[in-house]
């Protein structure tokens, strides 16, 4: 099939109407059995509300239904958000700043934009848009208690109704310097600068971090940060958990606004250059793959987990952005290798960590009883669930959109054939626990908010071949700035400067 051809086109919008009732088929498990509630459990159709009862799942839900005009979902998940009461805490009496800020509040916003933007003709009525105007100016005030400490570090526990938080001596820096999109977005939407000083405030001591001895390479930084001083407290980091939006929301407040946030950029290019110096990863046998352990100090540990393969698609976005090639290609390697992990399970889905070797030493091969180590076992998957992540279908995507190559498209395609095929129940689609089996082993009963939310969105994106659609990733090296920004649970945002 060439791209272009009239067969071409039939086939990309034939694979978005599947993905299109992939969400439709998850979201009436969820609608049907616990609407309003957080966590589904697709097996036995229960619910949890381990997020405070706020239903993340329909409001994680809501940019891709809008997205895909499910009018019936929207209008469902509006009229439950626009009731939304952030007194109501199930199961206590706080929330989590990041969680909330990076899923509710991202949603929202994104909400807004796409309403009031591309898919404005898909809510006339005027009370659901000023009630989520509302909610969403509310839930920014609520949000902006935890910033009440010493040094603006936010603490990451808010108890919403006395506006407090808790006594926490440390954040992540994940925690504390991935809030910068969202409240900086409720600054411009309202004209009140306080929301995103709250957040600036706080990534200023990452951006200049202390003391040096937590900082092992120039950019790279422990993973946590204490309170009341705004110092490092550690020098144990990552691109995965803990930091990894950190890094990512550098370059995304750029794109947000390259005059007001070019510092921020300076900043991730200056990780990005010690990363591919010092941190990059080339295991035994497999000199074209590149992985991204963990340090500490100076120290690597060959191990990455699932949420750091979002780091192949922000190090091409960069690229795009920068007109750096060098960035793209190092990206694009990840990305690579993240099909190759993929390509090496039985059931074509990548899991929760691998490990590797570079150098096939005595004590890799005995810890995975090894008579001989090569190219074909020195990377070994040792989390074997699959929990919907979306990661390694994002870094394809932005692969797809800086090198229009067709194989980013063909695995995303694959690995959304082996979601249908392992993880869907007759309500949803669940985490499995094994991606070496068959068929997935045991199915987890749980479907993370993120899979309609990005797993869906991104592989539905992947197959718009429009490049002038208004919400794709664009490469300026081809004249096209962005108009938009995915923050890191994958809600796209308006650009507020320039494009770049």
């Amino acid at each position: 099939m060439a791209p272009g051809s009239v067969f071409w086109f039939v086939t990309l919008r034939a694979r978005r109407r599947e993905v299109e009732a992939a969400f439709q088929h998850a979201w009436d498990g969820y609608a049907n059995h616990g609407m309003g509630h957080d966590t589904y459990r697709p097996v036995t159709k229960t619910m949890d509300d381990d997020s405070g009862g706020w239903g993340v799942t329909a409001i994680d839900a809501l940019s891709t239904a809008i997205m895909f005009e499910n009018e019936d979902a929207v209008r469902q998940i509006l009229d439950f958000l626009v009731n939304l009461d952030y007194n109501r805490i199930e199961g206590g009496t706080s929330i989590q700043l990041y969680e909330v800020t990076t899923h509710h509040f991202g949603g929202m916003l994104s909400a807004f934009d796409l309403l009031n933007g591309p898919y404005a003709h898909m809510v006339p009525q005027q009370d659901l848009r000023d009630g989520l105007y509302r909610q969403i100016v509310e839930l920014g005030n609520v949000l902006s208690c935890g910033f009440s400490t010493p040094s603006g570090i936010p603490r990451n526990w808010v108890d919403t109704a006395l506006c407090t938080t808790d006594d926490a001596l440390s954040n992540t820096v994940a925690g504390a310097g991935s809030l910068i999109l969202e409240f900086a977005r409720l600054s411009d939407i309202t004209g009140h600068r306080v929301y995103a000083e709250h957040a600036r405030q706080a990534e200023q001591h990452l951006l200049n971090p202390r003391p040096e001895k937590y900082v092992p390479w120039p950019g790279l930084i422990g993973s946590n940060v204490r309170v009341t001083t705004g110092d490092l407290i550690d020098r144990k980091g990552s691109w995965g958990s803990s930091s990894d939006s950190f890094y990512e929301y550098l370059l995304k407040a750029y794109i947000y606004d390259s005059k007001a946030y070019a510092p921020y950029l300076e900043r991730w290019k200056l990780a990005a250059d010690s990363t591919i110096r010092y941190i990059a990863s080339h295991p035994y046998g497999h000199p074209e793959w590149t992985l991204l352990p963990r340090w500490n100090g100076r120290d690597l540990i060959n191990e990455m987990d699932a949420p750091s393969w979002f780091a192949g698609g922000n190090f091409i976005l960069g690229g795009m952005v920068t007109g750096n090639q060098t960035l793209v290609d190092f990206g694009v390697s990840i990305a690579d290798t993240a099909g190759a992990m993929h390509q090496m399970t039985a059931t074509g889905l990548g899991g929760e960590q691998v490990v590797w070797t570079t150098d096939c030493s005595p004590s890799f091969k005995a810890k995975f009883d090894l008579d001989k180590c090569n190219s074909s076992n020195s990377v070994q998957i040792t989390g074997t669930e699959y929990k919907l992540n979306p990661e390694v279908l994002e870094s394809w995507y932005y692969a797809y959109r800086a090198t229009k190559d067709p194989k980013y498209r063909e695995w995303a395609w694959m690995a959304f054939q082996a979601i249908n095929r392992v993880c869907k129940t007759e309500s949803g689609y669940s985490a499995i626990s094994d991606v070496n089996a068959v068929n997935g082993g045991k199915k987890l009963d749980e479907m993370d908010s993120g899979f309609m939310a990005q797993v869906l969105k991104y592989t539905w994106l992947i197959h718009i071949d429009d490049d002038q659609a208004p919400f794709h990733v664009m490469d300026s090296r081809r004249g096209s700035g962005n108009m938009w920004v995915y923050n890191t649970k994958g809600h796209p945002l308006k650009v507020a400067g320039d494009p770049v």
